[in-house]
């Protein structure tokens, strides 16, 4: 990681730390960490160097790995499916 200068890899790291966050329960893996940590080294070698850029990239992996999160209305009908289950 020599080529990249020492503001480069701050920013990385904390685009890193804060899509490792992001993972819960079972998406929690080294295996998930290290897509992020790759995803985010293949941005700063194409070019990209502004914090902004790598957050985009890590929760771009973060989404690619545990799915997007439902619509509110999504969710209120999940909700509702599981209360007349319960019925």
């Amino acid at each position: 990681m020599s080529e990249f200068d020492n503001n480069t890899l701050v920013k990385m790291m904390t685009a890193i730390d804060l899509g490792c966050r992001h993972l819960s329960g079972n998406f929690d893996t080294v295996q998930n960490r290290t897509r992020i940590g790759d995803a985010i080294v293949g941005a700063a070698t194409s070019g990209k160097r502004t914090l902004a850029q790598f957050i985009d990239v890590a929760l771009h992996e973060v989404v690619a790995i545990m799915g997007p999160k439902p619509s509110a209305i999504q969710a209120m009908i999940g909700w509702l499916k599981r209360c007349i289950k319960r019925a």
